[in-house]
């Protein structure tokens, strides 16, 4: 690169105190020479953001305010940030000193990359279910194909689209974000609990490029108190049909219009085949509340009037 566009590194925090000490060391390694670092304390309760404070990190900027909640707090990194790139760091997850360089080279090959994902490891210090960890390894490779730059409206048509694991990207500190993409399809939606990340991912995906790194490039931390463990062991039926509100919103929110119409039209008949599969499953099972549930979803998948896009970014 001739030049070197500014970074922000955004890092939303929620009682995060036992993850401070790594979380610094992973911003004083890293190799990349412009950035600002876009602190986001969303009302800790423990020794968080007294650490922070306490770190001077140089080119930091440390935001505080009423809780948010995870979604919004994400929002609202992005919305202090002034980098021509995003790069989310969660406060339990690690990138490798080069992350950024390697992923900002990648996305200033082509002004129309979006976003830029690579591979990365999974930390847990503790036994967990084997099957889960399986199913989040190596995410890239549950694409029928995947290339280092290739249109996202081909990752969207992808054979494997609708099976397992559904989001084959990764997390928010897997990616790189170019700015002015939130500024074209609005930021996270707060409506999705476990999946707004998915769903941005797809949503970028509609109007993008998107660069592919082979390298483990972040490694995200699986414990008992993140969000993402708690949702997909305790709330398993929920975060399955927040996958199909995901895809629901691809197939009737405007921000998607844009997609091929046979696209969508696909996507409707394999998310009303998939509904009527777990219906009759509802059904045989006695599981009357899932039943209501997937008959409310379905009356939307086969409904014809669009919705408003929303997401709007924060003037």
């Amino acid at each position: 690169m001739s030049s070197y566009p500014l970074v922000s590194i955004c890092i939303p925090v929620y009682n995060g105190a036992e993850f401070i000490e790594s979380l610094l060391n992973t911003i004083r390694q890293t190799t990349y020479p412009y950035i600002e670092i876009i602190i986001s304390d969303d009302n800790s309760q423990d020794e968080s953001l007294n650490l922070l404070r306490a770190s001077h990190l140089a080119n930091s900027h440390i935001f505080t305010h009423s809780r948010y909640g995870l979604v919004p707090n994400w929002n609202y990194c992005i919305s202090q940030a002034k980098g021509k790139y995003i790069k989310f760091l969660f406060q339990d997850d690690t990138l490798e000193p080069d992350c950024i360089t390697k992923m900002v080279k990648m996305a200033e090959q082509d002004e129309k990359i979006g976003l830029v994902f690579s591979c990365r490891n999974l930390i847990y210090e503790q036994p967990i279910d084997i099957e889960f960890v399986t199913g989040m390894k190596d995410l890239h490779k549950h694409w029928s194909k995947i290339q280092f730059v290739q249109s996202g409206i081909t990752l969207l048509q992808d054979r494997n689209f609708f099976k397992p694991p559904y989001n084959k990207i990764g997390e928010p500190t897997n990616v790189l974000i170019c700015r002015e993409v939130f500024e074209r399809v609005g930021l996270f939606d707060p409506a999705f609990k476990q999946l707004a990340d998915l769903e941005m991912w797809l949503r970028i995906m509609t109007y993008y490029k998107i660069g592919f790194i082979d390298e483990r490039l972040a490694s995200f931390r699986i414990h008992p108190n993140q969000a993402t463990s708690h949702n997909l062991g305790e709330n398993k039926i929920e975060t399955l049909f927040e996958i199909y509100k995901v895809w629901l919103k691809i197939i009737r929110n405007k921000t998607y219009q844009s997609l091929p119409g046979d696209l969508r039209k696909k996507m409707r008949v394999e998310l009303v085949k998939i509904l009527l599969i777990k219906g009759v499953k509802s059904v045989i099972l006695l599981r009357w509340d899932q039943g209501r549930k997937v008959r409310a979803l379905l009356k939307e998948a086969l409904g014809s009037t669009p919705e408003p896009s929303g997401n709007e970014f924060p003037s």
